[in-house]
């Protein structure tokens, strides 16, 4: 199954101080699907990423198809919010996007995010949404 991998997954298969068995559950995520990425995923992995460790994941990146982010999105995303607000619920702009790209491109996201269940409450997002284990 083709599905967005949403960098919460991401970030704990790349994080050094991952547990093991993290590691290994994100591994496997990863493993067992047509990964894709979008533009606002690349960018909350690639902001924060230690001066050590950019090379290595700017390789690993390289390596996955990225979902372009059309300008017409950010006003849907703006929309979504303001549908998510009308529920009583805020999810971080940046979800918002990443959301919208999915809903877009019409691909899944795999998280361990909660904010996008919420999101699903208001939209035709398909999110599936995992739980940490070993953490």
């Amino acid at each position: 199954m083709a599905a967005v991998i949403d960098s919460s997954i991401w970030v704990d298969c790349l994080r050094t101080g991952s547990s093991a068995a993290l590691r290994h559950q994100t591994k496997t995520i990863l493993a067992s699907h047509d990964c894709f990425l979008c533009e606002p995923v690349t960018f909350e992995l690639l902001r924060a990423v230690p001066k050590r460790d950019r090379a290595r994941t700017e390789a690993l990146i390289a390596t996955v198809p990225i979902l372009p982010t059309p300008n017409e999105l950010w006003s849907a995303a703006r929309v979504l919010g303001q549908k998510c607000v009308d529920r009583g619920f805020l999810p971080p702009a940046i979800d918002l996007l990443i959301a919208q790209v999915c809903l877009h491109h019409n691909v899944p996201l795999i998280t361990f995010d909660t904010h996008f269940q919420q999101i699903t409450e208001v939209s035709s997002l398909k999110a599936e949404l995992l739980s940490r284990s070993g953490s």
